[in-house]
Parts: structure tokens; sequence; C-alpha cells
């Protein structure tokens, strides 16, 4: 099993508006309504995989129950840690006509530091009974920027590998702790590699420098370029095939997902990266966070380019 920690959960509204325009009424052709957070969409990506991954994090609330009840009608498991407050709802306005995207995410209340012990206490009572665990998103008000920092330690005790997905604060002190992986954007490499890379051979040893400097596996997302991957000194460009995205809302999510499920499973590690890069692709041409079809899977997946920018 793989334990999936998401402290920031969410209902994850995507309303599809075909030319969508302010300060007009707008009839949606589609809405569509999921749990929410990042850790959810990594385990609903999981899940399509064939695993049983299991969400972790707080919920509170009629939200917080719709998020926990809509996961496990989905087939997810939980085991969360209950607020008293209501867990937030994140809204995306899909312009389908343009393929714009218009994000709404609100904050959430804070998080009381004694939730935050008993998270604490309740992922290291529990994280030994899984074989990996990712921790994704961003943290909700109150709570600790040392807080995945936190939880790699202990995922480090347990002898269980973590792969983190975080920006800001929480990236740059949860890198800190060494995880196994970590999937920074541009900025993000920029700032923890301290220099400016535009071209992909600066991306590359941007990349290189980040793995070998805080001993961690570095998968950057480029988009359409695919990704750039980095352990230690050796280094991959793997290209996704270019496809009509209908919405890439969740996209790096089924990346994180796809990674956690390659390395999980012990392929290779240009392998384990072309895992990631086709399921990322294939949740672009479904609307729905953190989902894809199989046969999309498969047949990018197929067609994915891997070049070895720098062998170990």
């Amino acid at each position: 099993m793989i334990l999936c920690v998401n402290l920031n959960a969410a209902i994850d509204k995507t309303i599809v508006v075909d030319g969508f325009e302010l300060g007009v009424i707008h009839r949606p052709e589609a809405v569509k309504s999921l749990a929410g957070g990042k850790g959810c969409n990594v385990a609903r990506a999981l899940h399509t995989f064939g695993e049983k991954p299991v969400v972790t994090g707080w919920v509170g609330g009629t939200a917080g129950q719709f998020i926990e009840k809509a996961l496990q009608t989905e087939g997810i498991a939980t085991d969360f840690v209950y607020t008293d407050f209501e867990s937030r709802t994140c809204t995306s306005i899909l312009d389908s006509r343009n393929q714009v995207l218009t994000e709404i995410y609100e904050n959430g209340d804070p998080v009381p530091p004694e939730k935050v012990a008993e998270m604490v206490a309740h992922f290291r009572e529990i994280v030994d009974d899984y074989e990996a665990v990712s921790l994704s998103g961003s943290l909700p008000p109150g709570v600790p920027q040392d807080m995945y920092a936190q939880l790699i330690e202990i995922a480090h005790e347990a002898n269980v590998p973590a792969f983190l997905d975080s920006s800001k604060e929480a990236l740059l002190q949860g890198v800190a702790a060494k995880p196994f992986l970590i999937k920074p954007n541009e900025t993000e490499v920029a700032i923890l590699a301290a220099q400016e890379p535009h071209t992909l051979a600066e991306f590359a040893a941007a990349a290189a420098v980040i793995s070998n400097r805080y001993e961690t596996i570095v998968v950057l997302s480029l988009g359409k370029n695919g990704a750039i991957a980095a352990r230690g000194n050796e280094v991959v460009h793997v290209q996704n095939p270019q496809v009509e995205a209908i919405s890439a809302v969740g996209s790096g999510d089924c990346m994180l997902g796809g990674l956690v499920y390659g390395f999980s499973k012990g392929l290779p590690f240009a392998e384990a990266v072309v895992q990631g890069v086709a399921a990322g692709t294939a949740n672009t041409l479904i609307i729905g966070a953190g989902q894809f079809k199989m046969a999309d899977f498969e047949r990018v997946q197929a067609t994915v380019k891997v070049e070895v920018v720098r062998s170990a």
C-alpha cells in the first residue's frame, strides 16, 4: 500500500464554460466535483494503476464528509484526522473555446497546534505499514513550514521512501530532509540550484546540482517539453508526445502518482520517469483532476521518447 498525505484537502470543482467572460452570466457545459487536494489526485492516479492507496490529512465539516465519502466511493481508502472547521473548496473554470483555465483556491481555516501534533503522531503510528509515502501540496494556515520535513524524517526512521511535491518554504525545508524524490517546477529549480536555467541543457545541469546537493531524485516537468529527471549525475530527458489536451488540471499529480508507482515497482530509473510522464500526459485528455484512462496511458507510454543527457 502507498500512503498519500493530503494536508490541504478540498472539494475540487471544475466548471466548463464556452467562452468565459467576466461580468456576465454563464450556463456551464459541465460541472464536476471531486475529492481534491494534490494528495487525493495522486491517490486517484495510483488507484487507476491498480494500487491500493490510502489518503491521510485533515478534513472537517460537511465538505470534509464529502471528501471522505467521495474517495471511498471511488474505492480509495482514507485515514483522516478530523477538525472542527470546514474543509475548503477550490474552483477551476475551464474556457473550452479558448482552452484557458481560471482557478480560485480557498486558503482554508488555520489548523490549531493540537491538531498538527495529532497529525504528526498519527503519521508516526501508521507510516511503517506502507511501502511508500507521497507528500503533496501546500500547507494549510497554522501549519509549521517544516511539517513535510518532520514527516520525511519519520518516514526515514521507518525506512519508507518519501516523494515530495510542494513549493516555497515547505519545499525548501522538506528537501533538506532528503526525501527519495522531489518534483519541483521551473521556478523552484532555479531557487534550489541557485542559478537561472533557460535551455534544456541548463535545466539538466541544474537538476543534477540539486540531486547531488540534497541526495534526492529530481523530476522537473517542462510541460510540452516533457520532463528532466536527475539521479545524481545521471540525467535523462523524457519527451511526451504532443496531444490535443482538454484539461491539464491534476496532471502534475498524475505524474507524481506514476513516479511513485514506477519506483515502488522497482522499475529502472528512466522507465519509472516514463510512467510519470505518460500518466501526466494521459490526464490532459479528459476532464477531472487526477484522472486518466489506462488506454490513453498505454498509448502515450508507447510513444514517449527517452534521451540520456548525462550518464552516471
